[in-house]
Formats: structure tokens, sequence, C-alpha cells
């Protein structure tokens, strides 16, 4: 027995000390791949000695000689600090997750490939001008040394047991290409949906869903667009028995399901409002506080852990010799401010919702191996793809190009589809917004952003002149004509692309009389400026219109009033929903069959309606709303959904908030897609379920809206580890905002940034970041300054006292 005893200690023991060397193992690496903030070291490809500075919250100020030892030591900051950011934003892009994350990623990688962008990423570097292509390699050089010089891989390699592979020249272009995936469509699934809509339904019913404008246009040049009138014949078109034919008949084969990794997922559920976009306005120099135009933005995206953006500032020499200092974000995988100042123009941008792509209905002969253009049949080009798998084989995969664009599938008449979009060509991307850091004018911002190729944005600028201005910033498509909102056959010849809208063409307004400026991704202009930009599914106006709104309500301002409104939750937009639940639904007959709901009008009547944390009406109001959309169009969704599965409800929900009021209130009998007796059925069974939904752990005085809107900012990997996820995450919170309101923020969705500066009194500034600079959680800094982004407290625009200084020698 003491034979047994002395067999298990001496096991355990054993046993204690290699858990205790694994883990012992586990932490020198994790801590080993902690970015050096301090001392020497020495990199290939600079020409002079810079430095690297940061403060307490780990922003970033590189001094150096030049523009290219910027990009060489910023490489170096950005591959210590997110290197692993870094290698998502490129393998997006490139159809390259499955080798870090498996199986799972697969289908993503397969629907990524059609557009080749790494071979394409690979064309663009060709043919860059000697300045960007100089840019990049030295750009290139910092990352890969600044990889190599930490003493063990970022941890989440450590997690995934995968080496990280170096950073090359294309890898830049891809992370902006990866921008072009998030901002802009990639599957033309608004198109295609519009589509759809277009060829079952009558014209009345369709424009009738697929409005022109609204009461919520907020257009800076005033132009205004009417929705169109309730259709008067039953609708849709077709006859519900011609309607069930016509979906039993269909035949389409649709695209394979999109299984897309957790890394990279974002909620597309109908009652999901987010919109990745952003704010931004700016006043004129006579009603600001400094004499110099003030610019706002606040820049809309997920919000995961690290944050997508770096804050830095760079101090150098310009080629003419000039000081250049500029402070701002960037973007970890490229080697520019974003966004910023640099004391003599301010800027910011919000997306632009144009119209980027089409898609092609193509004309085939009978066996699909030839599609007709309008010089004749041409062969389908077929280009094998190799997905690299984790812990598996590689799969082959082969996709179909045409001279327009990849073939992305069929319409619900089995033709098949090309897609025509600006990402595909070699001006997609450049280095052109660089120019920016050393412009000193608004005109001199106007002409940069015409040649310049980045996802198209509405540019904001401002100067320390006072001037203010607005433009397009990247490549426009010139149409022959007006075509595109819906799939159209290029056969003939009829409808084309003419190259690049020219500089001189580009839309653009400066100095308005009333020296108020904004955007907010809804339709910015009207008329001659918007058939140039075209619609590719604007935002409903209703955060425009709060912003303009705000902006006239003062005569002058200071960056605490631009914040302010940066802040603005008020719920302006729903303001109409609260007055028809008190007046429509909770009628003296309603609250007499549920004399509960006497509550319910009490809470609603007396609320200053806004999207506090503490507002039990505004998450009663938003919910009822969402609930009778969700209530109106389940039916049609679902048999839209049967015609094509390619159909999206989710591309058309903001429009769709216009023809669903007119619904709501004229309450049509030939409307036929309702499943309820009646309208006010609809609308009582409606508030029966968001309260149920409300109620259903808490009492309705204690179910407000911040226990709804509660914080979930994660790093991409803490769900698949879940025990180091709470050293990962950053703290569940409540929040106060949403999505019809300035202050938009969701769970993991919101303001990526918060920028409020004056160009030439940069010490004024205000900045907000969520999560830190930092992607390593055991950093000094990790976390640091969260708390002023979720408060939406004043926080410094630029660096603060120098924490920690890290000189970087030339060889």
């Amino acid at each position: 027995m003491k034979h047994y005893k002395n067999i298990f200690i001496g096991t355990f023991f054993i046993l204690l000390f290699i858990i205790a060397t694994l883990a012992t193992w586990i932490y020198s690496q994790i801590d080993s791949a902690l970015p050096q903030l301090e001392g020497k070291k020495t990199l290939f490809g600079l020409s002079a000695t810079a430095t690297v500075e940061r403060d307490k919250k780990g922003i970033v100020t590189i001094k150096a000689k030049n523009r290219l030892d910027v990009a060489v030591a910023t490489g170096f900051v950005h591959a210590q600090e997110r290197f692993f950011q870094m290698d998502l934003l490129r393998r997006n892009s490139a159809g390259e997750l499955a080798s870090l994350f498996g199986e799972v990623a697969i289908n993503y990688d397969s629907d990524i490939r059609r557009h080749r962008f790494r071979e394409r990423a690979m064309s663009i570097v060709k043919q860059l001008p000697k300045a960007d292509f100089d840019l990049l390699k030295a750009y290139t050089r910092g990352v890969n040394q600044g990889l190599k010089y930490l003493k063990a891989p970022p941890f989440e390699y450590l997690l995934l047991q995968h080496d990280p592979v170096e950073w090359q020249e294309e890898d830049t272009i891809l992370s902006v290409l990866s921008m072009y995936i998030d901002l802009q469509y990639q599957d033309g699934k608004r198109e295609r949906t519009l589509g759809l809509l277009k060829s079952t339904l009558s014209a009345e019913v369709y424009d009738f869903l697929n409005p022109k404008g609204s009461r919520w246009d907020a257009a800076i040049d005033g132009s205004q667009y009417p929705a169109s009138p309730l259709p008067k014949a039953p609708w849709p078109s077709a006859s519900s028995e011609e309607l069930t034919m016509l979906i039993q008949d269909n035949t389409v084969q649709t695209a394979l399901n999109t299984l897309i990794p957790v890394t990279l997922s974002r909620n597309k559920s109908a009652q999901n409002e987010e919109f990745p976009g952003s704010n931004n306005w700016a006043v004129g120099g006579n009603i600001s506080a400094t004499g110099s135009a003030i610019v706002a933005n606040d820049m809309h995206l997920g919000i995961r852990v690290p944050n997508t953006w770096f804050r830095a500032s760079f101090e150098y020499q310009s080629k003419e010799k000039k000081f250049v200092k500029v402070t701002g974000a960037t973007l970890p995988g490229t080697p520019n401010i974003i966004i910023g100042s640099n004391s003599h123009i301010a800027w910011g941008f919000t997306n632009s919702y144009g119209d980027w792509s089409d898609v092609i209905v193509l004309e085939t002969n009978e066996d699909n191996s030839q599609y007709l253009t309008p010089i004749g049949y041409q062969p389908f080009l077929k280009n094998k793809q190799i997905i690299a798998v984790k812990d598996q084989e590689a799969v082959d995969i082969t996709v179909i190009d045409t001279i327009w664009g990849p073939v992305i599938g069929k319409n619900a008449q089995g033709d098949l589809l090309a897609y025509r979009w600006v990402a595909h060509d070699t001006t997609a991307v450049n280095m052109a917004i660089t120019e920016l850091e050393t412009a000193t004018n608004v005109e001199q911002a106007f002409a940069i952003a015409t040649r310049a190729g980045m996802p198209a944005q509405n540019l904001m600028v401002g100067d320390n002149q006072g001037n203010i201005g607005w433009t397009i910033m990247g490549p426009i498509p010139q149409r022959n004509k007006v075509f595109g909102e819906v799939p159209t056959s290029w056969a003939n010849g009829e409808h084309q692309w003419q190259g690049l809208l020219t500089a001189a063409d580009y839309p653009k307004v400066m100095n308005p009389d009333d020296s108020r400026l904004w955007t907010a991704n809804s339709r910015v202009i009207g008329n001659d400026m918007l058939a140039k930009v075209g619609n590719g599914g604007y935002a409903l106006g209703a955060r425009s219109s709060q912003i303009k709104q705000n902006l006239n309500a003062k005569s002058s301002f200071d960056e605490q009033a631009l914040l302010d409104i940066a802040l603005d939750d008020k719920a302006n937009f729903l303001l109409r929903w609260q007055e028809f639940l008190l007046s429509k639904v909770l009628t003296t007959e309603m609250l007499a069959k549920h004399s509960d709901w006497q509550e319910v009008k009490t809470i609603i009547s007396y609320d200053n309606l806004a999207a506090t944390k503490d507002s039990v009406a505004y998450r009663l109001v938003r919910n009822f709303r969402l609930n009778v959309r969700d209530q109106v169009f389940d039916i049609f969704n679902e048999n839209m959904t049967k015609l094509d599965e390619d159909f999206s409800f989710h591309t058309i929900r903001h429009q769709l908030e216009i023809p669903l009021w007119q619904l709501v209130n004229q309450q049509p009998e030939n409307f036929l897609w309702r499943g309820h007796d009646s309208w006010t059925a609809l609308f009582e069974e409606t508030l029966e379920k968001t309260l149920a939904e409300m109620t259903e752990s808490s009492s309705l005085a204690n179910a407000t809206w911040g226990k709804q809107n509660v914080s979930k900012i994660q790093h991409p990997l803490s769900r698949a580890v879940p025990l180091i996820g709470r050293w990962l995450d950053m703290p569940e919170v409540e929040l106060a905002g949403d999505s019809y309101m300035p202050r938009v923020q969701g769970k993991s969705f919101g303001a990526s940034q918060r920028m409020v500066v004056s160009p030439g009194h940069e010490e004024r500034g205000i900045f907000h970041m969520p999560t830190s600079q930092s992607g390593h959680p055991w950093s000094p800094y990790y976390g640091v300054g969260h708390e002023n982004w979720v408060k939406g407290e004043a926080s410094s625009f630029l660096p603060g006292p120098v924490a920690y200084t890290l000189t970087l020698l030339s060889y």
C-alpha cells in the first residue's frame, strides 16, 4: 500500500512539474510578444535615426527625417502592436482565412476568391507610381522587422498554433480592399434584390417600396425628392395563386451558403439596424471659436478588441523641406494617417453609398459556355484557385470571369449574372491619401480626392483660413447613361462604363452660405451631382436631419459644442411612432381590453424620448416599430426569398421605413401580404410581443434601454477560448445611443472613433477611441481610454506627455 502511495505522490509531483513548466512557457511566450517600448533598435531601411514616443495611453508620436523613414517606423510599430489584426485584414480580402481557422472558413474564402483580390493587388503594386511603391516598400520593411524583433509571435498565433507569415507590399493593398468589402457590396445583393422586386411586382408597387425621397432628406444642397404614393391596385401584382405557382416552379440554383468565421461575422437579422458608415460635419471659421474651421467625425464600424484604428502623430520634413506635423488615426496594414489634422487642414470621412458597382445579366448560348458581348459571343474565363485549409488538404475551386467581372450567380429567371465593381480596377487602391498630410487648404484636398484610390467616401475638410468643403474621395465610375439600379444586360453596348469620372466633373460643395456642412451616409446632393454619384443604397436621412437641426440651433461653435452633437441620443426619428402608439394603439377600447397597458401609456406619455440607458419608453417604442415592420413584411420577405434565396431584406430595410409608415397610417385593405384579420389586430399582437420580450426577465418598469444595449466588445478569439475571454474583452456596460441618431451605438457596433478638431488649434481638439491602442492584454495601456469613449468625456486629440521612448537607429 505504501508503495502505491509513493507512486501516486511521485506521479502527482511530476504532473505538477509538467503543468508548472507548461504554464511558465506559455507565460513567457505571451510576455515575449509585448512590443518594445523603450531602448534602442537598429532597423534596415532608415536613412537616419528616428524616435517612437508613446504617452500613457500608448498614443504614438513618430519623429523622423523624411516620410519614408516615418513609414518604416510606422510599419515597425503596427507590427509590434497589431500584427494579428493586420493579418486578418489581408486574409479577409485575399480569401485566405481557412489557413488560420480551418474548415469553418472555406465557404467564406470560396465566396471572396471570385474577386481574385490577391492577384489584383499584385497587379496594382506593379503599376503604382514610384513614390507610392517606395512608401509601401518602406512600410513593409518596417512591418517585417517589427514582427522579427518580437521575442515571440503575437499571442493569437500561440492559441491558433500557427506561425505568422511575413508582410508583402501587396498586403497593404489587400488591407484597403478589405475595407472595400466592409463598406461596399461585394456580391451585388442590393441591386439583385431590387431586380427581383422589379421583375415580380407592378411598377407602382416597386416605386412604392423603392422611394426616391422622404421627409428625412437632409441633403447639403437642399434638394428634395418625394416618396411614392400608396398603390391603388391590390399588390403584389400577381395573385396569390400565380405567385405560389411561380415559387413552386422556380428552380434557380443559388450560391453556397456562406459561413463567416467568428472573427468577421456581423448579425444580418432584420432586427439589426446597424449601417456601416459614419457621421461628419464642419463649421466655417466665421462661426467657430477658433477662427479656423472645425471638423467633427465619427466612423461607424463593428467594434472589436483591438479597435480598427491606431492613433499616431507624425513629424517629418516634406520633400520641400517643410516641417510636417500631422495627427490622427492610422489603419494598421497601411502607412498613412486616415483622418486627422496637420495644422493647415483637418479632414474626416463617412461612407458614401453611391453606386460603385453594377450587376450584369448575361445572355448566353444554349450550353452556357459563352456569353454575348458587343463584339459577339465570348468564352468564359476560368481561373483555378487553391484554398489552403488548416489541418486538412487544400481545396481547389474554379472562379468564372467575364470581360466585365466575375460571375456571381443566377437571377430568379435562371440567367447568369456578372459583377462590375470599381474594386476590381487597378485604380481601386493607391497611396494618394498620404498627400492629405501635407495639404494646406480645402481646394488642395479636393484635388487629392479626385485621384485617390480607396473606397469612395464623403470627404469633409476644413482649413485654418476658415473654409469648409465636401466632395467624394475615391474612384467614381462614369456610365454612358443613367442606369444600374437593377441588373441589366450589357450585351449590345447600350450599357457600359467609360472609365472614371474626370477630376473636373467631381461633385463638390465649398463654403455654403450658412457655413455648415454635414453627411451621415444618406443622400448628400441631388440633381446633376446625384446623377454622377448614383444611389447604391443610402441610409435614411434621420441622422443627417438631426445633425443639421443641431447645427442650425446655434450661431457659434467650439469643439465641445460639436462633440455634444456627436453624443446626441434624442430619438427624433421615433417621435411619430411614440405618438402613433398613444393615439392609434393605446386607444380607449384597447385599454379596456388590456388594463395592464395603462402602464405602457403612462411610461411613454411623459418621457422625453431619447436612447438613454435608463429609458423604458425608448426601448418600448423602438422595439414596437421593429416588430411592426417584421409583422408587415414577414410574408413578403418569405415569398421573395422563396423566389430567389439571394433576395436580401437586410439591404433594403432602411428604405422600407417610408412605405411602412404609409401602410400603418393609411391601413389599406389591398395590401395582400398581411397575416392578420385587421390592422388593429396586427398592432395589438405586435405590442403584446414587444411587452413579452421586454418583461421576460424583469418588470416593465425596469426594462430599460441600457439593459438591452449592453456592450459586447470582444477580442476575435475570446469566444473560442472562453477561459481567457475576461482578460481580453472590454467590460460589459450599458450604453446610450442607437442607430437613427447622431450617437450611433450598438452592442459591438458604433463610433469606432470620435474626433473634433480645428486645424491650427489641435491642442483644443478632442478624440475618443474604444478599446485602446494595444492588441496585447498585458500592455500597460490595454483598455486605457476606453472609458472616455463609453462616457463621452472629452479627451485630448494630441498625444499626452511622453511616457516611453524608443530610438530606432539606421544601419
